[in-house]
C-alpha cells in the first residue's frame, strides 16, 4: 500500500510569501491609487438604501480589464458597462458596494468579492459610464 504523505493544513509559508511579493510586484507595474467609499446596506421605509461611511485610506492597487465590449442600452442614450477585477495587497481593505470616481469621474463600483486566498484581495468591478471625458 503507497504511503499518503501527511497533509498540514494552511498555506506553506514559503509559498505564502513568494505569491504576496509576485502580488506586489504585479500591482508596481502598473499601479493606481484608490480611495474606496464604503456603502452599507440599510432598510428605509421604502426599501433597501445604500448609506455611505467615511472613505477607506487610500490604497495602491492594480485595475485589470475583464471587459469583452459591453455596450448597454440606458434612458439617455447608449452606456458602457466595462468589468474589471481590483487587485490589492493581502492586507487591503476592499467590501462589497464600495465605489470611486477617477479623475474623469467615472465611477467604478464594487460588484463582488473573490475568497481570500492570503496573499491578494481581488474584487469584481463595474464601470458605468459614456467615453471618458475629463472632469471640467
Amino acid at each position: 500500500m503507497p504511503v499518503i504523505p501527511e497533509i498540514t493544513p494552511g498555506p506553506n509559508p514559503n509559498e505564502l510569501l513568494v505569491n504576496r511579493l509576485n502580488t506586489n510586484a504585479f500591482i508596481a507595474a502598473n499601479p493606481i491609487l484608490v480611495t474606496l467609499i464604503p456603502r452599507m446596506r440599510s432598510m428605509t421605509g421604502t426599501g433597501l438604501k445604500l448609506i455611505e461611511s467615511d472613505p477607506r485610506p487610500a490604497q495602491v492597487a492594480r485595475l485589470i480589464d475583464q471587459t469583452t465590449g459591453n455596450v448597454q442600452q440606458a434612458q439617455d442614450g447608449i452606456q458602457r458597462v466595462d468589468q474589471f477585477q481590483l487587485l490589492l495587497p493581502f492586507d487591503g481593505e476592499v467590501e462589497l458596494n464600495d465605489y470611486w470616481e477617477d479623475a474623469f469621474g467615472i465611477r467604478y463600483e464594487v460588484t463582488g468579492i473573490l475568497p481570500n486566498n492570503g496573499y491578494e484581495r481581488r474584487a469584481e468591478v463595474t464601470r458605468y459610464g459614456t467615453e471618458r471625458q475629463p472632469k471640467p
